[in-house]
């Protein structure tokens, strides 16, 4: 139990000062640019500060309790009492990563020369967005090391219930964050792409997004319950669904929020988890929610934005466009798009003229298998991967000379060096 209980307090500690370097290296001495804003800069940096400091403290505190007797320690309670601060810092930095993400890819050269102008080993982006994903993939490790110091731990020491208590707070905070992630990437997407048939203004006129879920949308005009996103801003309800093969995403419609009644629908056999919404002008629509806390939360907010007063009010209200009746029917959760890889072809594979480019594509390709070699070297326990769930940030030049930095499931990522390998293949041969 001593030798895991070490290995976790090294990990911690070399954790601690990876996120300093980081901070004192790379992210305080970043300025405002011409190009790069101080917003841009507050996303990158994030909470990391707070993160930074806490994780100091935690290692301090964590080197006090391994001095103590084994019959002493209290590992399990000792990481318990740290989850609601956990739970305040993590999920508001895992709230930002994708703005931070979506930075460094508007921003790549000019993050990338800055990196590099620092020390940073090339491609410097490269090394930014690794480390910028290193907070939730270390709090991803808690509940397998604390899995390990239970299977070390005799059955009836007194903090075993603790640690086990610890082992699923972990994992629920785990699988928070992840979903606070898939929620942020679907909502700058919508703020981000053209949506098809939009009215008004610009949809980022409309400020800030407060809340954003899916639900079934019951309307006058259609007889049948459409799968939409509804997007709560401060004077606006906005719906807009997705497409079919999920490309992209339609607008159906807004209603003010001044003047907007909101009455709850008693659960029914067709219509559980509902409410109704009435406008201003008469319009009318039902809003049945995935779950019973999706429709408090909806009613909770509706309830306390809809009595203050709004700005302007919009005049149509138009939830079921033709496109619509198109839309898949019955989904209980549509995820966001998800980018399909390029195959290559001939018509979009641009051949390199020298042996040079060829060696940098090869030094990118050994920085990315060092990454991915580092981290299955620090995961040192047996665990179980699911492909389509571990995720890696990679960056690529694409044919019209675009660097994207992204993040891509493992699968996505085998598949893209497959592609990429047999490319470089090809154009090794033209050489020899």
């Amino acid at each position: 139990m001593l030798c895991v209980l070490q290995n976790i307090l090294e990990a911690e500690t070399e954790y601690s000062r990876e996120l300093q370097s980081l901070l004192g290296s790379y992210l305080r001495p970043l300025h405002p640019t011409d190009r790069l804003s101080s917003v841009d800069i507050g996303h990158i940096q994030a909470n990391l500060e707070d993160i930074s400091t806490f994780q100091q403290m935690l290692v301090q505190s964590l080197e006090e309790h391994t001095k103590l007797p084994e019959s002493q320690q209290r590992i399990g309670g000792f990481f318990l009492g740290l989850i609601p601060q956990m739970k305040k810092i993590y999920l508001t930095y895992c709230s930002n990563h994708p703005s931070a993400v979506n930075v460094l890819t508007q921003h790549s050269e000019e993050l990338k020369e800055y990196m590099e102008s620092k020390g940073a080993p090339p491609p410097g982006i490269l090394a930014l967005t690794t480390s910028l994903s290193k907070p939730f993939i270390r709090l991803d490790r808690y509940p397998t090391l604390l899995k390990e110091l239970d299977r070390h731990m005799e059955d009836q020491h007194p903090d075993r219930a603790d640690l086990q208590a610890s082992m699923t707070a972990f994992k629920n905070l785990s699988a928070q964050c992840k979903e606070i992630r898939k929620k942020k990437e679907l909502v700058l997407q919508i703020l981000t792409e053209p949506i098809r048939n939009w009215e008004g203004d610009d949809i980022r006129t409309l400020g800030p997004v407060l809340h954003m879920s899916q639900a079934a949308v019951h309307s006058q005009n259609c007889p049948e319950s459409n799968e939409c996103y509804l997007l709560l801003f401060h004077h606006t309800l906005l719906m807009v669904s997705a497409s079919l093969r999920m490309s992209g995403f339609i607008y159906q419609g807004r209603i003010p929020l001044s003047g907007m009644l909101i009455s709850r629908i008693e659960d029914g056999e067709n219509l559980k988890n509902a409410f109704e919404i009435s406008g201003s002008q008469g319009e009318r629509i039902q809003v049945a929610c995935n779950s019973q806390h999706d429709l408090q939360e909806w009613l909770d907010l509706l309830t306390k934005h809809t009595h203050a007063p709004a700005a302007s009010t919009h005049k149509t209200l138009s939830v079921c466009h033709t496109d619509m009746s198109r839309s898949p029917k019955n989904v209980k959760k549509l995820l966001p798009k998800r980018k399909p890889e390029r195959k290559p072809s001939e018509e979009d594979f641009t051949v390199r003229k020298s042996t040079a480019a060829l060696e940098e594509d090869a030094q990118i390709l050994k920085v990315i298998e060092a990454y991915c070699t580092s981290i299955s070297m620090f995961r040192k326990d047996v665990q179980v991967l699911f492909p389509e769930e571990e995720k890696i940030i990679v960056e690529e030049t694409r044919s019209n000379g675009q660097t994207v930095v992204e993040e891509r499931s493992l699968v996505d990522t085998v598949y893209s060096l497959r592609d990429e390998v047999q490319e470089l293949k090809q154009v090794c041969l033209q050489f020899f």
